[in-house]
């Protein structure tokens, strides 16, 4: 099990500012303490590659970190790279579920995604499980974090 701390979280009030780039193509905003995984469509995150377990993996907001599990997948589950079986997530982070990438973003700020999203214009529709965005979303929104942290 590989395991790394984040020392950035000073307390344990879940950030707003954080999301996965699935694919390069679609952005889900990280914005519940369980985000669960997988194939099947019981998931927050639905995956239909062959490669991806039912139940792949699961990010848990706990102890002021985010910690990226596998549950026990065929394929496994890895991070730049590494395998694991669980680890605390870092801003930049390149997970593999499956041969499936999806990489870990967090901004250092708080800030209101309704105020924001008015503000530059930026739309997050809802489209079922995934939550799905633009990619264009996620830059505009890494634009947002490096000019405010």
């Amino acid at each position: 099990m590989s395991t790394r701390t984040n020392r950035g979280v000073k307390n344990n009030s879940r950030p707003v500012n954080v999301f996965l780039i699935i694919e390069g193509k679609r952005v889900f905003p990280l914005n519940k303490n369980l985000i669960k995984i997988g194939r099947k469509k019981d998931n927050d995150i639905i995956l239909t590659n062959q490669h991806v377990s039912r139940h792949h993996a699961e990010i848990r907001f706990q102890d002021g970190a985010f910690h990226l599990i596998d549950l026990k997948s065929t394929v496994g589950t890895s991070v730049n790279g590494i395998r694991i079986t669980e680890t605390i997530l870092k801003t930049g982070d390149v997970i593999s579920l499956g041969g499936i990438p999806l990489i870990f973003g967090q901004g250092k700020g708080e800030i209101n995604i309704d105020e924001y999203q008015t503000k530059n214009g930026v739309s997050l529709p809802n489209t079922g499980p995934t939550d799905a965005q633009d990619l264009k979303d996620a830059d505009s929104y890494l634009d947002y974090f490096k000019n405010n942290s």
